[in-house]
């Protein structure tokens, strides 16, 4: 936060503070820290009050390290010379603290969200970006109601000449408030899925909250959507500004056409009026094609040289599926962070696409947040399966069964299905050969992660 004094917080906020004192009104202000744990000198404490726990009974201790806390509650014990701020909501008060640096920063500023890839793709733009650009950008997951103006306050530490942001919703009208703290002048919607339906009740739902992000947009800023994803195609003339679509259709503003695999990486021709070029990318999957088509397309919507922002592309790793070699010579395709049906389906063909020697695993684990649909949604990841190169499939938890089940009714493949995670291990350590290759992939909250750790 650079350059903030506690006048410019209690400016941002309305908050009150609570130790009447005009020197302490000038006292400048570094960071903003949520975790007490990790509170320095000249941060301000968020204390959250969450479901089991609530941050305020820290203050005390925190403000024996740092220079300022907000509070929902009164408080006559003072630390000398520390602000205490008093606020009707910390939360808002972090977004209208995110919000007020945001407005300061007069670069131009892109937004990502999306049901499936929202990460990825905001990777993606970022390295393209970084060919001719200080670019400032979401770091990790802090994408959400918390986690994305704790970014944005952040916005002015460095110069930087453009920013991306990533934006995550679960519950209605979450994207309201992430609008109104990010005010993208671009914007991207990667592609609508059923993560959070729970919450958001159907796809199209999810689309509207999504759509959202545009809210806040200035007259000239433009909206990327996926023309691929049919939920968004119908969007077109629809979202109250420019929009411009991306996909493999032939209606499409931005095109990828001649998808192929060439040495492990996927190729395209990018296609946009009269202008043809081939992009490589070296990761698996092709929806990450798509993913890469709308950072080139956001490249030439700035004017930026697009030999320079593919040979960046050329260069890209992912954050999410990382590709591990083992000692033993088979590989693991650690692709364990989240799940949706969506992203299980593209799993599903980036193993079957994989080319290797040896047996092709998948093991896929339970998803959550999918409501009362929960079953089906499961089972259709099952039906995906029909046609696919898999050697054998691997499912825990209860409600993977139905993927298991599915699975082995439509394709006919060799299923293994346990409730234990360490069984997983065991048996993948039972199996897996030189040549080999296994993906694994569910909710985060099934721990696949851990066998991956013991397989390596």
């Amino acid at each position: 936060m650079k350059d903030i004094r506690v006048k410019d917080v209690l400016e941002a906020t309305k908050g009150e503070l609570l130790n009447k004192d005009n020197d302490i009104e000038n006292l400048v202000l570094s960071d903003v820290c949520i975790d007490s744990r990790l509170m320095k000198k000249e941060d301000i404490f968020i204390p959250i009050k969450g479901e089991k726990v609530d941050a305020h009974k820290f203050i005390p201790d925190v403000m024996k390290k740092g220079s300022a806390t907000f509070t929902e509650e009164d408080i006559t014990e003072f630390e000398e010379g520390k602000a205490y701020i008093k606020v009707d909501s910390t939360v808002k008060a972090l977004q209208d603290l995110g919000a007020y640096v945001r407005n300061k920063y007069d670069k131009p500023v892109i937004g990502v969200t999306g049901s499936v890839g929202k990460t990825t793709t905001r990777e993606m733009i970022t390295t393209a970006l970084s060919s001719a650009k200080e670019v400032f950008h979401t770091e990790g997951n802090f994408n959400s109601e918390i986690g994305l103006p704790i970014t944005t306050s952040r916005m002015m530490d460095k110069d930087s000449d453009i920013a991306v942001l990533e934006m995550g919703i679960s519950a209605p009208n979450e994207m309201d408030i992430l609008a109104e703290v990010a005010k993208p002048d671009i914007a991207v919607v990667t592609m609508i899925g059923v993560a959070h339906i729970e919450f958001l009740k159907s796809k199209e739902g999810i689309r509207d909250e999504k759509i959202k992000i545009c809210k806040n947009m200035n007259k000239d800023g433009v909206l990327f959507l996926n023309g691929d994803d049919p939920l968004l195609a119908e969007m077109k003339g629809k979202t109250g500004v420019k929009t411009s679509f991306y996909g493999t259709g032939a209606d499409a503003d931005y095109r990828a056409e001649d998808i192929k695999v060439e040495d492990g990486n996927y190729t395209y021709t990018f296609v946009h009026d009269d202008f043809r070029m081939k992009v490589k990318i070296p990761v698996l999957g092709k929806h990450n094609v798509l993913n890469s088509l709308v950072a080139m397309a956001i490249c030439d919507h700035l004017g930026m040289d697009l030999d320079a922002a593919e040979k960046a592309l050329e260069d890209f790793h992912g954050l999410r599926q990382n590709v591990l070699k083992t000692e033993k010579g088979y590989t693991v395709i650690d692709d364990t962070y989240n799940a949706s049906p969506d992203s299980m389906k593209a799993a599903i063909d980036v193993v079957s696409n994989f080319k290797c020697n040896g047996n092709k695993y998948i093991v896929l684990g339970d998803m959550f947040e999918l409501g009362v649909n929960e079953v089906s949604f499961h089972e259709t990841v099952g039906e995906y399966f029909k046609g696919k190169d898999i050697d054998e499939l691997i499912t825990l938890g209860q409600l993977s069964l139905n993927i298991e089940k599915k699975a082995r009714e439509v394709s006919g493949i060799k299923t293994v299905h346990t409730a234990k995670l360490d069984e997983v291990t065991e048996y993948l350590n039972s199996v897996l050969k030189k040549d080999d290759v296994v993906l694994l992939k569910a909710s985060n909250g099934m721990h696949l992660t851990e066998v991956v750790k013991d397989i390596v």
